[in-house]
């Protein structure tokens, strides 16, 4: 299992955080069919900055889904600022 952290900004946290809710038609609905479970995160300053952790268990599948159409599309309704995103992925040194 790999530990992701994916940083980024967004037009709307509300808007976005809205996308991410628990049950039918959230996101974790997308993120869960690789297996794969996302916990969310905003700055209480800037509800705009806003985080995902995520545990996958496959990174092939990850990055796949990560440059699928459908990531695409969720991101652009999410209001996701593309260009701010940063993916963290844990290491042991």
């Amino acid at each position: 299992m790999t530990t992701i952290i994916a940083v980024h900004e967004v037009e709307n946290g509300e808007h976005w955080a809205q996308a991410w809710h628990q049950g039918a038609g959230s996101r974790h609905e997308l993120v869960a069919k690789i297996g794969a479970t996302a916990r969310t995160f905003r700055d209480p300053q800037n509800p705009n900055l806003t985080a995902l952790l995520f545990e996958v268990p496959d990174m092939m599948q990850f990055q796949a889904l990560m440059q699928s159409d459908e990531a695409s599309k969720g991101m652009g309704e999410d209001g996701v600022k593309r260009e701010t995103l940063r993916l963290l992925s844990e290491f042991t040194p």
